[in-house]
């Protein structure tokens, strides 16, 4: 029986606490952590399924987010121009909490498999379908684009004709020219 390999991705998400430890007139200081218990409860969790299910745990990722403050404050003269200026502030970032990547191998049937690969082709020739009128859609809008240029005199006073900023002694070869170029973008595969 064939085998194919299952992935498997889950979001642990456990947010932060607010952990303040002073504070001194306007200012105060402290950290932030990521709620560690209910992150270890629900990994725990997550790992006993896992383990049910056969499944491999692969990678774990923490997902980082951040917290900051900011304040600025502006020291002014007594003429009220600006001197300088400070600010406080800071940037923290914390785990929010984790991606868990697992993987097994799951026996199929040969019909599940005969299946499996049925629609992979049919996705494979939709794809070559879209491609294929994706262009000529484009090869026609190319055509509509060269057929709408113009064939014109060079200038007032000079016997010239003039196509894709290209000069012709005659009508004929300007226009013959354009031809050529219509057949050519016609015969060219897509």
């Amino acid at each position: 029986m064939p085998r194919i390999l299952e992935s498997r991705t889950d979001r642990l998400y456990c947010g932060c606490q607010d952990e303040s430890t002073g504070s001194k007139g306007d200012a105060s200081w402290g950290h932030l952590a990521p709620d560690r218990k209910a992150l270890d409860e629900s990994l725990a969790a997550l790992t006993a399924e896992l383990n049910d299910g056969g499944w491999e745990i692969k990678a774990v990722t923490p997902l980082i987010a951040s917290y900051y403050y900011a304040a600025s404050q502006y020291m002014v003269s007594l003429d009220r121009s600006n001197w300088g200026g400070y600010g406080v502030g800071y940037g923290a970032p914390y785990t929010e909490g984790l991606v868990v990547v697992a993987q097994r191998w799951v026996e199929i049937s040969q019909e599940q498999q005969d299946e499996r690969e049925r629609r992979a082709a049919e996705r494979a020739a939709a794809e070559a379908a879209a491609t294929l009128e994706a262009k000529r859609r484009t090869r026609e809008a190319e055509l509509a684009k060269l057929a709408a240029e113009p064939v014109g005199k060079a200038g007032l006073l000079r016997d010239k004709w003039r196509f894709r900023r290209q000069d012709y002694p005659t009508e004929a070869l300007a226009h013959g020219a354009k031809e050529v170029a219509l057949k050519a973008l016609r015969e060219r595969p897509l």
